[in-house]
């Protein structure tokens, strides 16, 4: 608190000394009352992500680490200006190059479970003894879902991508998938593929591929889906197939928080 005083002129050094302490008093008082509208803000900025989180944008994921700008393409071409949590890049070194002349592509990667980020550097153990604990994809620009599918169904049936043959049968499986009744392949196993589509009304939401399992060998299925306008592609272990719908839904929330 500052008091102020009536003031008259004065000379020498004790005017001069008066003179002083008033600016100084001055000066505190605007540095304090400039630091104390920072805090607030800053209060405010925790309390919105803090509200995001309960109103299930953010859903636990976290942006306190270093945050940059940038933009990603959605279906059709439009860029959309994002916040990317550099922690999450499956490449960080990338998050110090997203401009505008970039393609609007990032790869993500977010431990299943806790949803925090998971570092490259303590992968490739896991990978190579099949104990995965996270989440990879990928935002990028598809052609539509549906042409997906098809593309992927002429590839797994070594039919050529422009075939406009008949499509195989489905029939109902596990977890609301359909799977494809694909030919016998004459390949190795390694190669083979399970095609699964998911529907909402007739049409084809969710294309996912996985291999089949295999001794020694740790399967993984990709899923082609659209979130929020966003082309994504996401690459998980052959059991957490059974969790596809949630993790599609925890992608939704982490594109809306970098999207708010």
């Amino acid at each position: 608190m500052v008091c102020f005083q009536a003031w008259r002129p004065t000379r020498g050094l004790s005017g001069t000394i008066l003179l002083f302490a008033t600016f100084v008093s001055l000066t505190e008082a605007g540095a304090q009352a400039s630091g104390e509208q920072g805090r607030v803000e800053a209060k405010d900025r925790d309390q919105t992500i803090e509200q995001q989180r309960e109103q299930g944008v953010c859903q636990g994921f976290d942006f306190s680490g270093k945050v940059t700008d940038g933009y990603f393409v959605q279906h059709g071409g439009g860029k959309v200006k994002v916040r990317i949590p550099v922690t999450y890049l499956l490449f960080p070194e990338a998050g110090l190059s997203f401009t505008t002349k970039n393609a609007g592509e990032a790869n993500f990667s977010f431990h299943r479970d806790t949803l925090k980020p998971y570092p490259r550097q303590e992968m490739f153990g896991k990978i190579i003894a099949g104990k995965e604990e996270w989440i990879s994809f990928l935002v990028t620009n598809l052609v539509e879902i549906d042409v997906v599918a098809r593309n992927l169904m002429n590839f797994y049936s070594q039919r050529s991508l422009l075939s406009d043959l008949p499509a195989f049968p489905e029939k109902a499986a596990a977890y609301d998938l359909m799977q494809i009744e694909l030919p016998e392949r004459q390949q190795p196993g390694w190669q083979k593929k399970t095609l699964y589509f998911a529907r909402d009304a007739g049409k084809i939401t969710d294309v996912i591929s996985c291999n089949i399992p295999l001794p020694d060998f740790y399967p993984h299925c990709e899923q082609s889906t659209r979130v929020d306008e966003y082309d994504v592609k996401i690459l998980y272990p052959l059991d957490q197939l059974k969790s596809w719908k949630k993790i599609r839904q925890n992608i939704q929330y982490f594109l809306e928080c970098m999207s708010d």
